[in-house]
């Protein structure tokens, strides 16, 4: 059986952890509270929100580090108990500097209770010049559980106006449900290597910014699958050329992979695909994050 190096999302020999976040949220009161949370170094949340009636909790993740530089590592572990609701966030994009001797790794480990919801809906991560990043993301789900998760990568400013200059995007999401493994989705961008630049038009289709919907919810049928084909149909196009596609999963789920060359536009993607569900299934208003 192929398996990946041990290497790969995790630093040898083993180091001291950047950043580390355990959130632990459940329901008291009528509501989902964040009733376990620890917290050190890079990492840290701010006051729970509420952003509508339903009593979701709506938690940010803070970088006050302002960026990742080579050899940090990070862990994030959240746990949705049974019942409640949480839409985890960031207060701004992650930023990869430089890692010119070493990559960065962050690990993040989820799992999502019986008729529990977890909304992740991080800001862009940006790759400038020369980094290498690692990011492996496991999810246990229980079969009536909702999960629903994107990331967007976007290639950072370079002073001569340059494309595609980090060393490595990895981004690696595995998923079960009910203890069965469901999805295996693997994203690899070597964009200096010598094969992405000669077929950099056919990897990318001539675009720059990549994103990812996972969506995991009991009670999606065929028609929805539809629907949210039609979805990202209606955001193809435009400026940034966005371009979509999606696949349905074996449990009732989708991901949506999309093409762009403006994280804006992949990001009003990705509301609208969660807003799509949130309203669907759960009668709940769009998405306002409200960070600017």
């Amino acid at each position: 059986m192929w398996t990946l190096p041990a290497d790969i999302f995790s630093h040898h020999p083993p180091r001291e952890e950047t950043g580390i976040l355990e959130l632990g949220v459940g329901i008291s009161g009528g509501r989902s509270v964040v009733k376990q949370q620890y917290f050190t170094r890079a990492l840290k949340v701010v006051r729970t929100h509420y952003l509508d009636d339903t009593g979701q909790a709506y938690v940010t993740i803070v970088n006050p580090g302002g960026g990742y530089v080579g050899g940090d590592a990070y862990r994030i572990e959240v746990e949705v108990e049974h019942d409640a609701s949480l839409l985890l966030t960031d207060q701004s994009a992650v930023k990869v500097y430089r890692t010119p001797n070493d990559y960065v790794v962050q690990n993040m480990h989820v799992k999502v209770g019986d008729c529990a919801v977890l909304e992740y809906i991080p800001d862009q991560l940006i790759l400038y010049r020369d980094a290498d990043y690692r990011q492996q993301i496991t999810a246990d789900v229980h079969p009536n559980g909702s999960l629903l998760m994107s990331e967007i990568i976007t290639p950072g400013w370079s002073p001569d106006g340059g494309k595609f200059l980090y060393d490595q995007a990895f981004l690696r999401n595995v998923v079960t449900v009910g203890g069965k493994l469901e999805i295996i989705d693997n994203l690899k961008l070597n964009p200096t290597g010598s094969d992405f630049r000669s077929h950099r038009e056919y990897v990318m289709a001539g675009r720059t910014h990549i994103s990812t919907v996972i969506c995991l919810e009991p009670g999606l049928t065929d028609n929805h699958i539809d629907q949210v084909r039609d979805l990202v149909r209606s955001h193809e196009g435009g400026e940034s050329a966005l371009w979509g596609s999606v696949s349905r999963t074996n449990s009732a789920g989708f991901i949506v992979r999309a093409l762009a060359n403006r994280t804006e536009e992949l990001m009003h993607l990705s509301t609208s695909l969660a807003n799509f569900v949130r309203a669907e299934f759960r009668g709940q208003r769009p998405i306002l994050l409200r960070k600017y």
